[in-house]
């Protein structure tokens, strides 16, 4: 796989507007050092190459937001507290589980998954690849429906210094233009490169995990872990924004992971249950990974090979489907600067 190098200048705000009504949705989700949805956007220029203009689309967007969380634990039952059949129910892929006798072996698994992750952010090389996107918006009662099809080049940037560890995601043209899928016909979705994190050593304390079972997944046994984030503690939040709400919701999930190499080969995740008042009724990302290798590399890369994104937003159901291909390397030299006054 080749190397480019790209000039990338980051600047504004994306959003989602269907006919009629003002749809705008992100989750800002755990992601070790990724940048938070209202920090500054960083200048990068390539060493060498054209120049190009990149805007990041942040309507629906994985990225770290720094700061604990008041909310009271959730009473409803997560993945975590489910029982097998419930499980089955709520997460119809688990519905051949094996499940487990015990938790022995939960804090190995933990343990080696986390220093994978670990090793993945800090050592992250700056990727892109061709992304495939097709959407689709109704609302439940079927009075109107929008699709769309589109394809991009998606970047994943590292950041150096202090940042070091952090991921910045964005879309550009085959021209290297940043673009923004068009907002009157889809919500948006992006940022699933750091949705890992949630098995970071250093976050782990903030979710609960439970050891679920055995399943094979294509194929393959694997090893299955839930988790749930613990809203006293969570120091990632997710934000959901409807309109001119803006609101805090949290994550659980199922990793599916392989016993020899515990790497996870296959991430779910949905909001927990929300609160009456949270307009972003349910929403579930599910990322199947594959190995990537590069020819300026001996390291090889667990990266989206496919992303399913399924959910309701007020009275809009939403389904968004994005494949993965042809994943490269280049360098950037990244540098910050203040807008004039």
């Amino acid at each position: 796989m080749g190397q480019a190098r790209l000039q990338v200048r980051t600047h504004g705000r994306g959003g989602i507007l269907l006919p009629g009504v003002a749809l705008a949705v992100w989750l800002l989700s755990i992601g070790p050092g990724t940048t938070a949805q209202n920090s500054n956007p960083p200048e990068i220029q390539a060493h060498e190459g054209p120049s190009l203009n990149v805007t990041p689309l942040l309507p629906h967007r994985v990225a770290r937001s720094q700061g604990a969380a008041s909310e009271d634990e959730s009473v409803s039952k997560t993945f975590v507290d489910m029982t097998p059949a419930e499980l089955a129910k709520a997460v119809p892929e688990l519905k051949h589980l094996e499940p487990a006798k015990s938790q022995d072996l939960l804090p190995q698994i933990l343990e080696r998954v986390g220093a994978n992750v670990a090793t993945f952010f800090d050592n992250f090389p700056n990727t892109t690849c061709t992304e495939q996107v097709t959407s689709m918006v109704d609302d439940h009662m079927r009075a109107a429906t929008w699709h769309s099809n589109a394809k991009y080049n998606y970047l994943a940037l590292a950041q150096a210094g202090a940042n070091q560890g952090r991921l910045q995601e964005f879309r550009t043209d085959e021209k290297g233009a940043l673009v923004r899928p068009d907002a009157k016909e889809a919500v948006v979705t992006q940022g699933f490169v750091s949705l890992s994190g949630h098995f970071h050593p250093e976050y782990q304390p903030d979710s609960r995990f439970r050891y679920l079972g055995r399943e094979t997944m294509e194929k393959q046994n694997t090893y299955v872990v839930a988790f749930a984030q613990r809203p006293k503690v969570a120091r990632q939040l997710s934000f959901a924004q409807f309109l001119r709400q803006n609101l805090i919701v949290f994550l659980q999930g199922v990793a599916w992971i392989d016993p020899a190499s515990f790497q996870i080969l296959r991430l779910r995740t949905d909001i927990e249950p929300p609160q009456s008042s949270v307009s972003l009724l349910k929403e579930t990302t599910q990322i199947l990974y594959s190995e990537v290798s590069f020819r300026q590399s001996d390291q090889t890369w667990w990266l989206p090979r496919e992303v399913t994104v399924t959910g309701q937003l007020d009275k809009y159901l939403f389904h968004n489907q994005h494949r993965y291909t042809d994943y490269r390397l280049f360098k950037v030299q990244i540098e910050r600067k203040q807008d004039k006054p």
